[in-house]
């Protein structure tokens, strides 16, 4: 049942629930009926927009109480019927008539008039604006007198909002008495609520009436079109929220289009396509073409009816609802969609836009053939690239590769290409790797070649290929013979490639000894770094002796093609001998002169030099910002680089996440492929793990990592705890399990090793585990031996752990007070460097040790108090002292207090560290 007012109204006048807010018109239509009977004609002109029912009102007037009294003439006109001569007029006084102008012919206007004599008459005129002109002169003829006659001429005409006074109306030009203007809009909400009520038969939830409300605008052609686009086999209230209607509904919005005609019907779908994309200011008119304003209007009339929401900044205004734009663009083809962003890329071009903005047009268009679409292209795809948006690079360089290119360009796009997939893993690396191999046969210059194959290499490797990896690096060496610099970078790029693989990697090494040894004049510079590195794993050489190389390479002079690779293994080399100002500058040189790919076998040692150095000085929040960092393709999974990720766990785990640190691993090793097990970078990971579930309280797994890592290492000859100290770690295993003489005799091997080396860092780390496992009175003085020796600048991390060792022999021994100014100056040292688990560690024995519980930091950046901050913040600005005093109003002695209480919290001594100190807390 009905109880509304336009229910009510609507059984009043005889008609259905679907003509619900028209009942005021009826009501109209019928008081100028009755004047009608009563020989007082009038004309009612009914306007609206498409779609508002009014061909509808007709016909409920025609079925009205008020038109049974009266003779219903009826007229339909239509646009292709408009060169007919009196085609409108002829429906109304009938066909037969003729209707011509002649001397003896019978006007139409008599013929109505006798009409009329006989009973009152009701004209019903639908579609003015389409009558042909004999037709319309002739009404307007009528319409100046229809006083004198008992006639009611009911018009209805489209008039879109906006148009008014564009075009002249239809009853402009009849007397203003004679005519009774009425317009229909579109329903309200109330009345598309009350409709969806009627057809579901109780009251419809409130999101369905706005839904049905943004996606037709309260249009009853569209309303009634996606009421039973929805209702269909629909049981009962409620509706698929989320569904796209189709059938009747984008019927019902074809001809909406239809009836508004072009150049408004393309602007239309132009708009649905465009949603959402930035458009440079341009606005849809523009896009359109259109001059007239016929789409600027149309635009008034959509967001009268509430049919469009605001678009963002640089984009057009939106449909308000999706059901919408679907519909819109139902039946427009991909080529017609693809026209419309191939418009607005050159219309963004000539109008000077941003590369980026432009790309975005043309990811959607086929290929334009246009000079300048693939610079733009594989422009905005490098500026994506830096940014780290790796997913956007790899589409717009496979849109870059759909344009005409020359063969060298094709190639060196395929590269960029192929290392941006190799970053994004399975299966895009595969195809990543097609890529660079493709790139390498289609390379013409010898440079390009070599820098190809350095890529393809490097992914290959990455996937667990290394055999393979290597012989494309062997076919290489091979076409440049003749090449003697570009040969031995090839080697060199070789030597790095294959130690993914142990045996490979032995094979390398075997293979420079016996150069070595026919080589009077000794081996170049990239070779001697490679068998530099591998002797000084395997416990050959000394960390005095591996200096004395480092210089030997700094200073000659490498070929232009070694040079990278030299100044990775000088790094490495220097990384290792804890000289460590001299890798950061080899490393911050060999960053800033690299111009190859990110996965250039060179430029990924330099990033792992550069991470360790980090973890060797404590700092963690550094080493994380940078791994993460999108600039230069250093993220860290983004690189394919697997000790990148050791590192970062590490971190992680030191920084007191240990939960990411564990995710990260697990993801990495889970994807590790296959053959990769004797890689170094897979090593490193085990041995990360290993840490991980030590730190965890799992000894029995840490150890089956650590000893399982120590074994491959031992396969690939690298026995120097200078990488991977996993005997330290696994004796740590061995004496929370309760078998302290394996943790004594590892401990007591990786000593023997860390002295042939010689600093300080590893025999120091070699001996805090060797007091550990001895313990007693000799356990003791070893372990004293250990924290002397690593008293020095920049072994904290080393050096904190000694002391926690030290602390829990002397906590042992009953030493209560000496263990714990010993535990107090480790937690001091691990808060300054931000080591969470170390003080969480050196924590917990305090409160064995009867000290009283920890209450806040008292070191590091943390532990600085606001006036502190403010102070250290200016200073790093470059401000003096007598400045900061001025600007912040304080006595100078106050700021040289600040500054000294700083010094001593941070762990500095220079003013100049103060950044650092911030930084790595930030």
């Amino acid at each position: 049942m009905i109880s509304s007012a336009a229910g009510a109204c609507a059984g009043q006048h005889g008609f259905g629930p679907e003509l619900v807010e028209r009942h005021s018109v009826l009501d109209e239509a019928a008081r100028l009926a009755d004047q009608a009977r009563h020989g007082r004609g009038s004309l009612l002109l009914l306007t609206g927009p498409t779609g508002v029912g009014r061909s509808a009102l007709l016909n409920a007037l025609a079925r009205s109480e008020a038109a049974r009294p009266m003779t219903v003439l009826r007229a339909n006109c239509a646009a292709d019927e408009a060169g007919h001569r009196y085609a409108a007029a002829r429906q109304l006084v009938g066909a037969g008539n003729e209707l011509g102008p002649g001397p003896d012919g019978v006007t139409p206007w008599e013929l109505l008039r006798e009409h009329a004599v006989r009973r009152p008459l009701l004209l019903l005129v639908d579609d003015v604006q389409y009558a042909d002109a004999p037709s319309l002169s002739w009404l307007r003829q009528l319409g100046r007198r229809l006083e004198r006659l008992p006639v009611l001429a009911v018009v209805t005409e489209r008039r879109e909002p906006g148009r008014a006074g564009r075009t002249p109306g239809f009853g402009q030009d009849l007397p203003a008495d004679a005519v009774h203007p009425y317009r229909i809009g579109p329903l309200t909400r109330r009345g598309v609520a009350e409709l969806l009520a009627t057809r579901l038969g109780g009251p419809a939830p409130e999101d369905l009436v706005d839904d049905c409300l943004r996606a037709t605008g309260g249009t009853p052609l569209l309303l009634h079109a996606l009421l039973n686009a929805l209702l269909t086999d629909l049981n009962g209230p409620g509706h698929p929220l989320g569904d796209t209607p189709g059938g009747a509904f984008q019927d019902a919005v074809g001809h909406w289009l239809r009836a508004a005609a072009e150049p408004v019907t393309g602007a239309a779908r132009m708009l649905a396509q465009l949603s959402g994309h930035r458009t440079g200011g341009a606005d849809l008119p523009t896009l359109a073409g259109d001059s007239t304003g016929r789409v600027a209007d149309w635009l008034v009339g959509l967001r009268a009816h509430g049919m469009l929401q605001d678009g963002s900044a640089g984009r057009l205004d939106e449909f308000a609802h999706p059901w919408l734009r679907t519909a819109v663009l139902a039946d427009w083809s991909q080529e017609r969609r693809a026209e419309v962003h191939h418009r607005l890329a050159v219309l963004l071009y000539e109008r000077g836009e941003p590369e980026e903005l432009i790309a975005d047009q043309l990811l959607h268009t086929e290929v334009g053939g246009t000079e300048w679409a693939a610079d733009v292209l594989i422009g905005a795809a490098r500026t994506a690239q830096r940014a780290g948006r790796t997913e956007r690079a790899v589409r717009l360089f496979r849109r870059a590769l759909r344009e005409p290119l020359t063969g060298h360009r094709r190639g060196t796009v395929l590269v960029e290409l192929g290392c941006q997939e190799v970053t994004l893993g399975p299966p895009e690396s595969v195809t990543g790797t097609r890529h660079l191999a493709e790139a390498v046969r289609l390379h013409q210059s010898d440079e390009t070649v070599f820098e190809a194959a350095n890529a393809l290499g490097s992914a290959l490797a990455g996937r667990g290929e290394t055999a393979a990896a290597v012989e494309v690096m062997e076919d290489l060496a091979e076409r440049f013979a003749d090449h003697p610099e570009l040969a031995r970078a090839v080697h060199a790029a070789a030597a790095l490639i294959a130690s993914h693989d142990g045996v490979s990697w032995l094979q390398v090494v075997e293979g420079l000894r016996r150069i070595e040894s026919r080589t009077p004049g000794g081996l170049a510079p990239a070779a001697l770094g490679m068998l530099t590195e591998y002797d000084a794993t395997s416990g050959l050489l000394s960390a005095a002796e591996t200096a004395a190389r480092i210089e030997q390479l700094t200073t000659q002079a490498p070929d232009t093609f070694s040079r990278s690779y030299v100044n990775a293994t000088a790094a490495t080399l220097a990384q290792w001998a804890d000289l460590l100002p001299l890798a950061d500058r080899l490393v911050a040189d060999g960053l800033a002169a690299h111009r190859g790919t990110p996965l250039h076998p060179a430029y990924q040692s330099l990033l792992s030099v550069r991470a360790e150095s980090r973890m060797m000085r404590g700092q963690y929040a550094v080493l994380l910002a940078e791994l993460n960092s999108t600039e230069d393709h250093r993220g860290v999974l983004a690189l394919n680089n697997s000790h990148l990720t050791s590192q970062a766990v590490l971190a992680l785990l030191e920084t007191g996440r240990p939960a990411e640190a564990r995710e990260l691993a697990d993801a990495v090793l889970a994807e590790t492929p296959e053959g990769s097990g004797g890689s170094w970078e897979w090593n490193e990971l085990r041995y990360a793990r290993g840490l991980l579930r030590l730190a965890a309280g799992e000894p029995a797994e840490a150890l089956a990592d650590l000893l399982e890592c120590g074994r491959r290492q031992s396969e690939r000859g690298a026995d120097s705890p200078i990488v991977t100290p996993w005997r330290s770690a696994a004796a740590d295993c061995h004496l929370l399990l309760g078998q302290p003489g394996a943790a004594a005799e590892l401990a007591a091997e990786e000593l023997r090793l860390a002295q042939v080396w010689g600093t300080p860092r590893v025999v120091g780390r070699a001996l805090r585990v060797l007091g550990a496992s001895t313990g007693g009175r000799r356990g003791l003085t070893t372990a004293r031996e250990a924290v002397a020796l690593l008293r020095g600048d920049g072994l904290e991390v080393e050096l904190i752990p000694a002391l926690l060792g030290l602390g829990r022999l002397l906590l042992c021994g009953g030493r209560r007070a000496a263990a714990r100014d010993t535990l107090r100056e480790a937690v001091t040292l691990a808060e300054r460097i931000g080591a969470r688990r170390l003080v969480t560690v050196g924590t917990g024995l305090l409160l064995e040790s009867g000290a009283r519980p920890v209450k806040q930091a008292h070191t590091g950046a943390q532990a600085l108090t606001d006036s502190e901050q403010r102070v250290c913040r200016l200073a790093t600005e470059g401000h003096s002292n007598p400045e900061i005093a001025e600007l912040l109003h304080l006595a100078l002695r106050t700021v040289e207090t600040h500054l000294t209480n700083s010094f001593r919290k941070l762990g500095i001594r220079r003013r100049a560290e103060i950044a650092a100190r911030l930084s790595e807390a930030d």
